[in-house]
């Protein structure tokens, strides 16, 4: 990983001359059409104070990455829950708004609320169903006039990234173009947050501190320069080499030929051993863990989305998301659930809006918890307005008796709609 050195220095919070430059360059054509028009669709608002007011931490705002303006009380809220323990690895949701002022989109952190996960460790944190249902109740209990806006977990000593597990997370449940992800190390008071930038996860250069407590900083955390990784992060076993045996010479054990295949048989068997328990058991329980965190990350996103279209949890479409646009002529993946009980099979249908005629995209025939569906390719298909359609069905390929079908409506755009 790459590591920061800790300065002594007490962290000092810039004051920006100017106004924070415009962050219009994050919808640029080179982001998705979804993302262009998710922004697009966000109300213009006044800024809580003015610009030269605010605190920086870190570096200004690259082109394309979104303002992000943290309240001092949301990040004292998070330093006392991010040093309650420092042994596990604890999370959280960023609640607020993200609204547009001028060209620039802002995205205001006003509070946080805490996660209870039974499922974290050291180098891991997972949000349950559990959890998200309760950070649910908190919001709408004490802050129902803030959105989610991002989540928020720390490395307590790991250092500030990015981990390929946090990448699943954002994706998963953290879709929208203003939805952002802090990252803290409590122990070497650390922070980085990571958001969309033209369409691509990466880390931010800095944030801005919202001084509506104190005309001082109250952030303890510097703000480093860091990345999103493509590996997990493995904690590393203690080095070996000081510990050696130095046998006398002519002391040299001699073996015949059979007692050396016997132990080289035996080490084989223990080598496979170790890579089964060691390398192929721990990755199927990752696989496992995130699986189950992208269902249940999923499900609260389709709370306000594809569930209306999709009533069982057994039969969902989570991409394409529903009433999303995406350009015509490209290769669009289909990724959902396909766990019906009794079915053979299960298709994946396509047909325009107001149409009643199906066209068949594809067949799966063995169900998944979550993977890819099918792959349609739009190309034959003109812009407009389209359903898609997942059904378990027999080995007639006719839909089983009771079954409700997850429906998600889409657009297709010409490849130069919308492009400013």
């Amino acid at each position: 990983m790459t590591s920061v050195s800790r300065s002594d220095k007490p962290v000092e919070a810039q004051t920006p001359s100017t106004e924070p430059p415009p962050a219009d360059d994050a919808v640029k054509p080179e982001a998705p059409t979804a993302h262009r028009e998710a922004v697009a669709a966000l109300p213009f608002r006044q800024l809580p104070a003015p610009a030269d007011q605010w605190l920086l931490h870190g570096e200004m705002p690259a082109s394309g990455q979104p303002v992000v303006l943290m309240h001092q009380t949301a990040a004292l809220q998070i330093i006392a829950h991010s040093r309650s323990n420092t042994n596990y690895e604890l999370g959280g949701a960023l609640l607020g708004h993200a609204y547009r002022h001028k060209t620039g989109l802002i995205v205001e952190i006003k509070a946080a609320l805490p996660a209870v996960s039974a499922d974290h460790g050291p180098v891991h944190f997972t949000f349950s169903a559990d959890s998200w249902s309760k950070l649910h109740r908190d919001r709408s209990a004490h802050y129902s006039n803030l959105d989610i806006i991002g989540w928020f977990h720390t490395h307590p000593d790991l250092g500030v990234f990015y981990s390929s597990d946090d990448v699943v997370v954002h994706t998963a449940a953290f879709t929208l173009p203003w939805h952002v992800g802090l990252v803290v190390d409590p122990i070497r008071d650390e922070a980085a947050f990571f958001g969309w930038a033209n369409g691509k996860l990466s880390a931010l250069a800095g944030f801005y501190e919202l001084p509506e407590r104190q005309p001082q900083t109250q952030i303890p955390w510097r703000a480093v320069r860091t990345s999103v990784w493509d590996r997990p992060y493995e904690m590393q076993a203690p080095s070996d080499q000081d510990s050696h045996i130095v046998l006398a010479r002519n002391s040299r054990p001699r073996f015949s030929g059979r007692e050396i295949g016997l132990v080289a048989s035996a080490a084989a068997l223990l080598l496979s051993f170790f890579l089964i328990v060691g390398g192929v058991l721990p990755l199927q329980r990752r696989v496992n863990l995130l699986e189950t965190t992208v269902l249940n990350l999923s499900q609260v996103s389709l709370a306000e989305g594809n569930s209306l279209t999709c009533p069982d949890p057994r039969l969902r479409i989570l991409t394409p998301l529903d009433d999303q646009t995406y350009l015509a002529g490209a290769d669009l993946q289909i990724i959902g659930t396909a766990d019906y009980p009794g079915a053979r099979r299960y298709q994946i249908d396509v047909r325009p809006t107001g149409n009643n005629e199906w066209q068949l995209i594809d067949r799966l025939r063995k169900g998944t918890r979550l993977g890819l569906l099918a792959e349609w390719a739009t190309g034959q298909n003109p812009p407009g307005a389209y359903e898609i359609r997942l059904s378990p069905v027999d080995s007639n390929n006719i839909r089983l008796t009771g079954s409700s079908p997850c429906v998600v409506a889409v657009n297709l755009a010409a490849p130069n709609a919308g492009t400013p």
